[in-house]
């Protein structure tokens, strides 16, 4: 039976891949095995929080296009 992962590490897990972490330096930082990381990329949570992350990083992107005057 698969053990229960708290999905603060799925979180952190998912920050460190967006900020450019491979599964190899995810897992090796947090503990977990690569596959592990591979699976968690599967989970409901760390697509939607991915999601966050993409949506954040785009409000970020237009902001700054939007206060620099061309």
């Amino acid at each position: 039976m698969p053990k229960r992962v708290s999905t603060k590490y799925v979180l952190i897990a998912c920050q460190m891949s967006f900020d450019g972490k491979s599964n190899h330096e995810i897992a090796k930082e947090l503990g977990f095995t690569e596959t592990t990381v591979s699976n968690w990329r599967k989970l409901e949570i760390w697509q939607e929080f991915e999601a966050e992350l993409i949506d954040a990083y785009k409000q970020q992107v237009l902001s700054l296009e939007i206060a620099t005057p061309p």
